[in-house]
């Protein structure tokens, strides 16, 4: 079972905003979280999602026809502000720079939306759905390696890449690590990530 709970999503269905109810998109989006939350993108349903919040199926087909589309709202705003990353690190001068630029971006960026992103790694339903509707995914994958170990690097150093970017990802949701503040979080992953990718810090 996925656990998620994202900073989006973390309110109900009824969520408010400035005093009025949130509009129907964005509660049809709450409501999928929760579910995903429980049940894993593929064990979720429209109807139980419908059901969740309260309304007919033909409610939720208003605003999404598929599961799909509902997934790609949910995580689109995450991967926009990851390509945003992306595209600062990769200006860096050096490949130490780079790869430390992404590294600190990117694990503050899970600190911030940690089940959010776990369900984005976790999730195999999800990957399939972004591979096939978010347009960048490929380019994305391409890319991070690159920007972290350069375009000469060998096996091992692009598995150790992989490693430490789902590493970060699953140890920042884990529950071994929730006494711990952000900030501390923030400087054992990010120095747990730089030795794996063959990186030293700057202190």
């Amino acid at each position: 079972m996925t656990s998620v709970t994202s900073e989006q999503g973390t309110s109900t269905a009824r969520r408010t905003t400035g005093g009025r109810p949130a509009d129907g998109r964005q509660r049809v989006i709450d409501a999928a979280v929760a579910q995903f939350a429980e049940y894993g993108v593929e064990g979720t349903s429209l109807q139980m999602i419908a059901d969740a919040m309260g309304v007919t199926k033909a409610a939720v087909y208003y605003h999404f026809k598929t599961k799909d589309e509902i997934v790609v709202a949910v995580v689109t705003p995450v991967l926009d502000q990851l390509l945003a990353i992306l595209r600062e690190a990769e200006a860096q001068r050096g490949q130490a720079a780079r790869t430390r630029a992404f590294l600190t971006a990117f694990t503050r960026l899970v600190i911030g939306h940690r089940q959010l992103l776990t369900l984005l790694y976790d999730d195999v339903a999800v990957l399939r759905i972004l591979h096939e509707h978010w347009p960048h995914f490929d380019e994305f994958e391409r890319r991070v390696p690159l920007v972290l170990v350069g375009p000469d690097a060998d096996a091992g150093r692009l598995v150790a890449a992989a490693v430490a970017l789902t590493g970060i990802v699953a140890a920042a949701a884990s529950p071994q690590f929730t006494h711990l503040g952000d900030a501390e979080l923030e400087e054992h992953l990010l120095d747990a990530g730089l030795r794996l990718v063959g990186a030293r810090r700057r202190r």
